[in-house]
């Protein structure tokens, strides 16, 4: 199954304070989680979940299957980028 990826306002302000390097990271890693998710598993429609990435980044999201959508809800930057 296909999912889409959106950004809560918050989280896009997050991101947009971040280098373009550390955001392609953060793309690719983003990526990853997505593939990954156990879609038959643990997760439930209106799911939500946080993980923390290999970056640094913690991203609390909520999987909203009904519309092929996960929605990151909150993106910290690590602690060295966030100020």
């Amino acid at each position: 199954m296909a999912l889409r990826l959106q950004l809560a306002p918050r989280a896009l302000r997050t991101l947009c304070g971040c280098p373009s390097s550390m955001r392609e990271r953060l793309q690719s890693e983003l990526g990853a989680l997505v593939a990954g998710l156990p879609l038959d598993g643990p997760l439930v429609p209106g799911g939500t979940g946080l993980v923390v990435l290999d970056s640094g980044f913690r991203v609390r999201y909520r999987l909203e299957l009904a519309h092929r959508l996960l929605l990151l809800t909150h993106v910290q930057a690590p602690h060295t980028q966030a100020r």
